[in-house]
C-alpha cells in the first residue's frame, strides 16, 4: 500500500491497511465530518465473505443473488431485524432505516392466577438496558404504558434479563406492542453508506463497496506479487553467482589468495567468470562451513525453487483469474479461523410497527355497561347456568348505588360504536377495554371515550363489517324513532359525531342493527307493544330527529325495543284471533317485579308507528316494564338453548333456559 508522511513529517506510514475482507462493512462505521455524516452496520463475518464470494464468481450478480448469502446486517447484540424493504433499500441506495427489536419472551409466574411476564434477553444495537429500564418506569409512571405491576433487572454473568410483570387481566402482547411503540426496545438504524473512494467521499450501496473492495484486493496483491518477484529475482541472481563460485572452487580461491584487497579481488572474480558485482560480493562474503558439498546441494535447490516460485508470481501477474481465486482463498482462511453464528434475526414482517390486530386473538367476549358509566369486559365462561328462581350469580361489584344496563356478546376485533344519551356517538375496538374479572368494577367510559360532562353511555353496539344493507334503528324514552344506514358509522373521530338529534329533555335509550325485512317490536313501560317492519322507516341523516314510534299516554316511556330476524318470523300481516299459535318466535316480557313470560309473536299483528299499540302485558299497579326480548327460533319447539341473563338492581346475575319460562297470553300477569 501507498505510505505517506504521518503527522509531523519525521515518518511514513501506511494510508490504510490491506485488509483481506471488506471491514468497512464488517464492522461497520459511524462517524461524521464536515458536512459529511457515515453509518455503516456491522455484518457477520461468514456471510460477508460468502457474498464476496459470490460476487467474484458472478461479477454480474443482482442484489437479490447477493442477498441469499447476506440477508442484512448482523449485530452483535443480537435481537431481531423487522421486514427486508430497508435492508433491501440501503444495500441497493446507500441510505435505508432498518427497524430492530430487542427479543423478548413471555413467562408464567404464577400458575395459580395466571400472571405471566414479559422478559428481555436482548435489546437493539446501540441501546443502554439501564436507560431503557429507567424509560419503561417513566412510562409506567405517567400513565403511557399500562398494565406492567412490576419491572426489574436480573441481568448478571450468565446474560441479560430484564423482567417486566404484567397486570392480572392485562393482554401481554398489547402490553409488548406498546413497549414496541414507546420506547427503545424497538428502535431504527439508518444507514447511510458513505465511504471515501479514490480520495473523493461516495454514497454506495452495496454491490459497489463489494467491487470497489475488490478493486482495491487486486491492486494489493499485483503489488505484493510485483514486491515478491522483485525478491526473488534479486535473491536467484545471487544464488546462481554463488553456485557459479562453488563449481569453480580452488580457482576462485587461488584467485583471491593472488589479490591484495577486498576491491581488487572483487574485480578479478567478476572479471574472471563474468559475474555481477552483487553476485562477486555475495561469493566474498561466504563462510568456509559454507563449502561443504552439502550446502552447495542446499544452494542449487534454493536456485530451483525460486525459479519456480517466480514462474508462479508471473503467471499470477499475467491472470486476472489467479487473482480472484486468491483473494476468495484468502478471504476463505479468515471464515474457517473466526466465522461465528448469525446473532441478529431476521423477521418477514412488512414493517416495524404492529398492529393489535395482529396479535390479539379474534374471540367471545362479554360487554356489561353500568348506569353509572363502567365498563367491564369478561370471559363469556365466568357465568355458569343456573335454575329458575335461584338468587343466582353476582356479576361482581358495582359502585355504590350503581345499576347494570346493557349487556352485550361480541368479538374482540369488533368495532363498538357508543350511543349517548345526547345523541352523540363514539368508536372504539372491542379490544380496547381491558378485561376484568367478576370482582373487579370495571372501567370507566370517560377513561376510554372523550365524553363531556354528563354525558352517559346508553346503548352499545358491536360491528363486524359497515355493510350497506343494514342500518341502525335508533329510539328515544320519549317515542321518537328513525332509520341510518349503518356505513354512514364507518369513520367516527375521536371526539364523537352526532348520531341523533334530540328534543329537549328526551334521551337516545335503544340502538339495534336491523335489515329491511326485520320486524322492529317496541314496548312501553305500561305494557303496550308495536310490532312492524323495519321497511316502513324511511332512512334517514344523522343529524335528524326521527318520526313518532308510539303515541304515549301521560307519565308512560319507552321500555324496550328489539328486532325480529326475518329468517326467524312468519308474521303474516293480519292476525286470525281464533287460532291460539304457540309457536316460535315468542316475545319474552320482564317486568320490574321479576315476573316475566313469554307471549307468541303470533299474539300481536303488525300495526303502523306513532298509534297506541296493543297489550302486551297487565302490569300491576306501581309496576313497569323492564325489557322485551325475542326469544326462539322457528325450527325448535321449545328445545331451544337460549338462556336470559338477569340482572338485578344489586348486581346479582341470573342465567335461565327460556324454556324454562311459561307461554301465557298477552293479558296474563
Amino acid at each position: 500500500v501507498d505510505y505517506v508522511p504521518n503527522f509531523d513529517n519525521s515518518q511514513k506510514e501506511p494510508s490504510l491497511l490491506p485488509a483481506r475482507v471488506p471491514s468497512l462493512l464488517l464492522n461497520g462505521s459511524s462517524g461524521i465530518a464536515v458536512g459529511m455524516a457515515t453509518n455503516i452496520p456491522p455484518h457477520n463475518l461468514g456471510e460477508l465473505v460468502d457474498a464476496l464470494s459470490a460476487i467474484i464468481q458472478n461479477p454480474d450478480a443482482t442484489l437479490q443473488e447477493l442477498l441469499e448469502y447476506m440477508p442484512g446486517p448482523d449485530f452483535p447484540t443480537g435481537g431481531i431485524l423487522m421486514g427486508n424493504d430497508g435492508i433491501l433499500e440501503a444495500y441497493r441506495t446507500g441510505r435505508g432505516r432498518i427497524v430492530m427489536r430487542g427479543k423478548t419472551v413471555m413467562e408464567t409466574i404464577d400458575e395459580k392466577t395466571k400472571r405471566t411476564a414479559i422478559i428481555i434477553n436482548e435489546v437493539p444495537y446501540q441501546t443502554n438496558k439501564s436507560t431503557l429500564v429507567q424509560r419503561i418506569a417513566e412510562l409506567v409512571e405517567d400513565k403511557v404504558l399500562e398494565g406492567i405491576s412490576d419491572i426489574r433487572d436480573e441481568s448478571d454473568r450468565a446474560g441479560m434479563r430484564v423482567v417486566i410483570e404484567v397486570k392480572r387481566g392485562a393482554n401481554p402482547a398489547i402490553v409488548l406492542n406498546n413497549l414496541y411503540r414507546h420506547t427503545a426496545l424497538q428502535s431504527s438504524f439508518s444507514c447511510n453508506m458513505v465511504a471515501i473512494l479514490d480520495g473523493h467521499p461516495k454514497l454506495m450501496g452495496l454491490k459497489e463497496i463489494l467491487q470497489a473492495f475488490l478493486d482495491f484486493r487486486c491492486s494489493v496483491i499485483e503489488r505484493r506479487a510485483k514486491f515478491k518477484l522483485s525478491q526473488a529475482l534479486e535473491r536467484k541472481h545471487i544464488v546462481e553467482g554463488i553456485v557459479i563460485g562453488l563449481d569453480n572452487l580452488d580457482a576462485v580461491i587461488q584467485v583471491i589468495r593472488e589479490t591484495s584487497n577486498h576491491t581488487v579481488a572483487k574485480e578479478a572474480l567478476a572479471k574472471e567468470y563474468g559475474l555481477s558485482e552483487k553476485q562477486a560480493e555475495a561469493l566474498l562474503d561466504i563462510t568456509l562451513r559454507k563449502l561443504t558439498s552439502l550446502e552447495r546441494k542446499k544452494f542449487i535447490d534454493e536456485a530451483n525453487s525460486l525459479s519456480e516460485s517466480i514462474s508462479k508470481l508471473n503467471e499470477l501477474l499475467s491472470s486476472k483469474k489467479l487473482m480472484f481465486q486468491l483473494i476468495e482463498q484468502e478471504a476463505a482462511d479468515l471464515k474457517s479461523k473466526f466465522a461465528t453464528p448469525r446473532r441478529s434475526f431476521l423477521e418477514d414482517s412488512a414493517n416495524g410497527e404492529v398492529d393489535d390486530m395482529d396479535v390479539i386473538p379474534n374471540e367471545e367476549m362479554l360487554l356489561i355497561l353500568s348506569e353509572k358509566g363502567y365498563l367491564k369486559r369478561m370471559n363469556p365462561n365466568t357465568f355458569n347456568l343456573q335454575n329458575r328462581g335461584t338468587i343466582g350469580k353476582s356479576v361482581g361489584k358495582m359502585r355504590t348505588n350503581d345499576n347494570m344496563s346493557d349487556f352485550i356478546v361480541c368479538q374482540t376485533h369488533d368495532h363498538v360504536l357508543y350511543f349517548s344519551d345526547k345523541g352523540i356517538v363514539y368508536s372504539e375496538r372491542a379490544y380496547k377495554i381491558p378485561e376484568c374479572t367478576r370482582v373487579a368494577a370495571g372501567t370507566p367510559l370517560v377513561q376510554l371515550l372523550n365524553l363531556s360532562d354528563g354525558e352517559r353511555i346508553t346503548s352499545i353496539v358491536p360491528v363486524n363489517k359497515f355493510v350497506e344493507d343494514q342500518y341502525l334503528v335508533m329510539l328515544t324514552v320519549n317515542g321518537y324513532i328513525k332509520k341510518v344506514p349503518l356505513n354512514a358509522f364507518a369513520s367516527i373521530r375521536s371526539t364523537g359525531i352526532i348520531s341523533m338529534r334530540l328534543v329537549p329533555g328526551d334521551e337516545l335509550k335503544w340502538v339495534r342493527l336491523c335489515r329491511d325485512d326485520d320486524l322492529v317490536a317496541l314496548a312501553s313501560q305500561s305494557g303496550m307493544v308495536i310490532v312492524n317492519t323495519c321497511n316502513r322507516l324511511r332512512p334517514h341523516g344523522r343529524t335528524t330527529r326521527g318520526m313518532g314510534a308510539m303515541r304515549l299516554k301521560e307519565d308512560d316511556k319507552m321500555a324496550a325495543m328489539d328486532i325480529i330476524p326475518s329468517t326467524t318470523h312468519t308474521m303474516p300481516g293480519k292476525t286470525v284471533s281464533r287460532v291460539r299459535d304457540l309457536s316460535p318466535p315468542w316475545l319474552l316480557f320482564i317486568a320490574e317485579n321479576g315476573y316475566g313470560k313469554r307471549v307468541p309473536l303470533n299474539a300481536f299483528r303488525q300495526s303502523s308507528f306513532n298509534r297506541v299499540g296493543l297489550r302486551g302485558y297487565k302490569l300491576p299497579e306501581d309496576c313497569r316494564l323492564a325489557a322485551v326480548f325475542v326469544v326462539g327460533e322457528p325450527t325448535d319447539d321449545d328445545a331451544s338453548e337460549e338462556q336470559v341473563v338477569l340482572v338485578s338492581h344489586g348486581g346479582t346475575v341470573n342465567r335461565i333456559k327460556v324454556k324454562d319460562i311459561s307461554i301465557q297470553g298477552r293479558g296474563a300477569k
